[in-house]
């Protein structure tokens, strides 16, 4: 289980305050954010951490204070990590999405770096653009599609294209397609593909929906994962279609899984860095490093390659993919 370095951290704040607001203020957040962050805990827990049974005053209950005592040296063991001069007052909080996605990892190689800023993983609800929690000021780095960003851009609002990342046709190894090198995407019409939508964020189903208008393809969207793993599970078993994933985006160990390359163009999705002008550019750069980001866009924008038309107009002029690429 992957709990969010930032719920802990606001769990350990509570208990020390015993208030909202105090709580709240020391970790440099609204009222409204730091309740949130505990039911977040508490819903990935699956325990009732704070004693809810007097409104005036507030107490931990029993798991409550064990996980806090608990929390606090797990977040005194991660503050040993040098911390960044440039950095903004404490530590780094990054919007990775979805705790299954690829910036976990790179978050991860982040906190394993041996300098650079400490960093507090946040996760935006599945609805929400991918500013929304740099907007707000409840982190300082996020990744998403800033072609999900309401236009006109935001004023203050910095963006930089880190990685057009792959995606692959998911089948189980005794599926026809689990022997190929690669598909072409033509030759994914008339099948159906499997994309639940229930509970997934709201860029990566907006980009399957263009996707599948764009390429004609008939893609399922109907149910919901129920995580990961059993998404996974259900593909290998054969009772759900062939799905897509993204190529940085390893299937959980122990499937009998194959990923199949889609060509003739590749559908990628466009992992842009957001931060707003309190972030200094610095402190990005330096962040960016350390989880191997710097120049490491990949495949060559402007190449064979379809991504939403939101994202492809946010593109330097030299990176936008030719119009017959994009399958309109």
């Amino acid at each position: 289980m992957d709990v969010d370095t930032a719920l802990l951290r606001a769990l350990t704040a509570l208990a020390e305050e015993l208030h909202y607001g105090r709580a709240a203020g020391r970790l440099g957040i609204t009222q409204q954010a730091m309740s949130k962050r505990v039911l977040r805990l508490e819903a990935v827990t699956g325990r009732s951490l704070v004693d809810r049974s007097d409104r005036r005053v507030v107490r931990l209950t029993a798991d409550g204070a064990r996980l806090a005592a608990g929390a606090q040296e797990v977040l005194e063991a991660a503050d040993r990590l040098l911390p960044d001069p440039t950095a903004p007052p404490g530590r780094l909080r990054i919007d990775v999405m979805d705790g299954n996605l690829v910036p976990m990892v790179w978050a991860r190689r982040a906190a394993r770096a041996a300098a650079g800023p400490g960093v507090d993983v946040v996760t935006r609800a599945p609805q929400q653009p991918a500013d929304a929690l740099v907007t707000s000021g409840e982190a300082h780095l996020a990744f998403g599609r800033a072609g999900a960003v309401s236009a006109p851009w935001p004023d203050g609002l910095h963006r930089r294209l880190v990685l057009l990342e792959p995606l692959s046709v998911l089948v189980p190894r005794s599926h026809a397609w689990a022997g190929l090198d690669q598909i072409p995407l033509a030759e994914l019409r008339g099948h159906t593909l499997w994309f639940p939508m229930t509970d997934a964020p709201q860029e990566w189903r907006d980009l399957v929906a263009e996707l599948g208008r764009d390429a004609d393809l008939t893609v399922d969207t109907t149910g919901s994962t129920f995580g990961y793993q059993q998404w996974a599970a259900d593909v290998t078993a054969g009772v759900a279609p062939p799905s897509l994933l993204g190529e940085e985006m390893p299937p959980p160990p122990g499937l009998e899984l194959s990923a199949v390359p889609i060509v003739h163009p590749t559908p990628v999705f466009p992992w842009w860095a957001l931060w707003r002008s309190a972030t200094p550019t610095g402190t990005v750069d330096l962040l960016l490093g350390a989880m191997g980001l710097l120049g490491t866009v990949a495949p060559k924008a402007g190449t064979d390659v379809w991504l939403p038309a939101s994202d492809a107009l946010l593109l330097d002029p030299a990176q936008r993919p030719p119009d017959s690429l994009r399958l309109r």
